[in-house]
Order: C-alpha cells, then structure tokens, then sequence
C-alpha cells in the first residue's frame, strides 16, 4: 500500500528567499553544490535529505558495496568511495564542510527510501518552495514531486536528453566525441526527461579524471541554477528536451577497463589532496 500523500504546499511563495530541500547523497558533489547553492542569496537551504541508499533500497553499505563490485569492477567501487565517504571526511576537515547525516540547525533527514511515509510526511512539513536535487541516488515518486509550491530541479552532468542515467560523466568520456556539460532541468516522474531551465557546455580537459570532471560540472551546475533562480520565481517551467536520448546504467567491468586502458584515471590521489588544501575545480571556460 502506498504511504499517504501529505498536504501540498500552497502555491504562491512568500516574499525573501525561496526556501528549498536539498537532496544529496552527500560526498565531494554534494557538498561543493550545497555550499554554493548557500552563498545565492535569493536560496535558503531549509532542509536537507541525505541518501543512506546503496544501489538498492534494501541493501545495507557493505552488501550494496559488493553489489557494486560485481557490476563494476573493484577500481570503480574504490572511485565512488573516494567520491562519497572517504571525501566525507576530507570535506568535513576543510572548509568546504561535508554535508552532515545529523545537523544541529537544519533539518536533516537520512533515508534509504525519501518515498515512504516519513520521507513524504518530512518534505510537506518544511513547506518548501522548491526542492533540488543534486548527486541523489534515488528517483522521487509524484507526490513527493508535486509537494514544492515551485516545483523540483536537478542538476545533471550531463548536456540533457543525452546521457542520462548514472554516471554520465563515465558514460560521455567512455563513449567520447560528445560535448562535455551540465544541464539544470525540472523533475519529472522519468527519470531525467523533465523540462529544461538552462544548460551550459564547459570545457574540461580531455585529461581530466572522472572525479575532477564530475566535480567542476556540478559545481557549473549551481552556480547555472543560482543564476537562474530568478526565472523560477517568475513561474517559468522550462523548455522540452529535444529527443528522448539516451539512458546508460551502472558500467560494467568491461566497460571500466576499456576507458582505462585509454589511459583514462577515475580518481587520481591529485584530486584527493586538492581536497585538503581546499582547492575546488573551477571552468576554464
């Protein structure tokens, strides 16, 4: 049975900032999103949803981990740890600050599934105006949809309709000869084929790891969102994508070793120490 809906937030936001749930799973990409999204004054971060969830809703972290491993290889099991725990840690002792599982200010759920009733009931009660989603592992369903007064936005790394899934990053260098991106576009119950507010393509070097890459594109993606906040609030609902792309899951191991071969690094040790020195990738562009 599904949970109930809860009430939806009235439509007309109030005057001052637009109050907004993140959703994140937290890691390097949550947290360089999430600090720049709180430097845009015309954004109050209200609330935070924090993923718990390892590929399945139903599995803990070390059986989802070695789910991971037997899709896609051990290196890129280790990519995505260094991405999301291990840059937990280094994020949390550099001044960027990782995105808390507990928070002593701000709402903080951690939810393995943000679709049942306490995830549903939790979004209605912080009343937002808009929900964004960034770097979050799980799909909302329509009544968590349909709670924000302004609706959902999600930054996805990738120039939208191509590329989207998991990982577009990996899938756009592993396929090559596509322009590398980020697109901010509203949520839709598909996964990533809601209206677009605003896309950018940005120059990364072709040597550029997966993390680095990932990173300078979610950090784009915020700062193309507060910049485009102002639409948002004018009521603009987006422009359609122009086809129906293409939709990539989880490499396979096959995959990982063939975009390796080509000399292509996941994460490289320069990344992680760029962390603790502080240094967050910005566009040549």
């Amino acid at each position: 049975m599904r949970p109930q809906e809860p009430a939806i937030a009235d439509a007309t936001p109030p005057p001052g900032p637009l109050r907004a749930v993140a959703c994140t799973s937290g890691g390097f990409y949550g947290a360089l999103v999430l600090q720049r999204l709180r430097a845009c004054d015309r954004i109050e971060i209200c609330a935070i949803v924090r993923s718990s969830r390892v590929l399945d809703p139903g599995f803990g972290f070390l059986r989802g981990a070695l789910a991971q491993v037997r899709r896609s290889g051990f290196a890129y099991a280790l990519y995505l740890w260094c991405a999301t725990t291990l840059a937990d840690w280094l994020c949390g002792a550099r001044r960027i600050g990782r995105v808390r599982m507990r928070a002593p200010t701000t709402p903080v759920l951690t939810t393995r599934d943000v679709n049942d009733r306490q995830g549903l009931q939790f979004l209605a009660d912080c009343r937002p105006d808009l929900l964004v989603s960034f770097f979050f592992n799980q799909r909302l369903c329509e009544a968590a949809l349909a709670i924000p007064a302004l609706g959902c936005l999600n930054i996805h790394p990738s120039l939208l309709p191509a590329f989207k899934g998991v990982d577009p990053v990996f899938q756009a260098r592993y396929h090559g000869g596509s322009p590398i991106g980020v697109t901010v576009h509203f949520m839709s119950p598909e996964l990533d084929a809601g209206k677009i507010l605003a896309q950018r393509q940005v120059a990364a070097p072709a040597e550029a790891s997966i993390f680095e890459t990932t990173a300078l594109l979610f950090g784009e993606g915020a700062d193309l969102l507060a910049a485009r906040i102002d639409r948002v609030e004018r009521g603009e609902t987006g422009t359609a994508q122009s086809g129906p792309g293409s939709y990539q899951s989880w490499p396979s191991r096959d995959e990982v070793r063939a975009l390796r071969a080509r000399g292509q690094a996941l994460v490289r040790a320069s990344d992680l120490m760029h962390l603790l020195t502080g240094r967050t990738p910005r566009s040549g562009a």
